[in-house]
């Protein structure tokens, strides 16, 4: 039997993503099956075009690490102490500079040839104003002719009843969970 690993509490400053989520983040499948993950750090490692990447809300560095250990230099800009803190151990994490702070405003030194937002992660961000400040923030980190590029999931409208304009991924007795 293995050992148990005790329970640490969520910082409250990780916000959504406490050491609770940090913990699982990483289990195998979905996004984190090795085909997603190389595809989208193939595609980025073109869009570099050999110049430096930043990578809003970096979390565990299940896409920043691989594209670090294959010599694109990364940096990313994480919300969360206890996401951040798993990449190091990865692959090519070593040579990830982290800073912790929001995607909305935090500001990283230099020019960036491509900023990054992958698997949906705009969404966590939950007003337009937000969004925008995002798009704001991508803009002042650029170097001239650099790339922002969110790739974001659509629900499929043929499939929502009249009037709904979300999906629910997770349903609870305390209301929380919708998307």
């Amino acid at each position: 039997m293995s050992p148990v690993e005790p329970c640490v509490p969520d910082d409250p400053a990780d916000g959504w993503f406490g050491e609770s989520v940090a913990a699982t983040y990483d289990a195998p499948g979905g996004a984190n099956a090795p085909e997603p993950a190389a595809a989208a750090v193939d595609v980025l490692e073109d869009l570099a075009g050999g110049g430096r990447v930043l990578e809003f809300a970096v979390g565990t560095g299940r896409i920043a690490a691989p594209l670090a250990a294959r010599g694109v230099p990364v940096c990313g800009i994480e919300l969360s102490k206890a996401m951040a803190a798993r990449i190091e151990g990865k692959t090519g994490g070593a040579s990830v500079d982290v800073t912790i702070g929001d995607m909305t405003s935090t500001r990283v030194p230099g020019e960036f040839s491509l900023v990054y937002l992958v698997f949906n992660t705009i969404s966590n961000v939950t007003t337009q104003d937000g969004q925008v400040d995002v798009f704001v923030n991508a803009a002042a980190h650029l170097r001239p002719g650099g790339l922002f590029l969110i790739e974001v999931g659509l629900p499929d409208l043929r499939r929502l009843p009249p009037g709904q304009d979300i999906v629910p991924f997770a349903v609870s007795p305390a209301g929380e969970g919708a998307g």
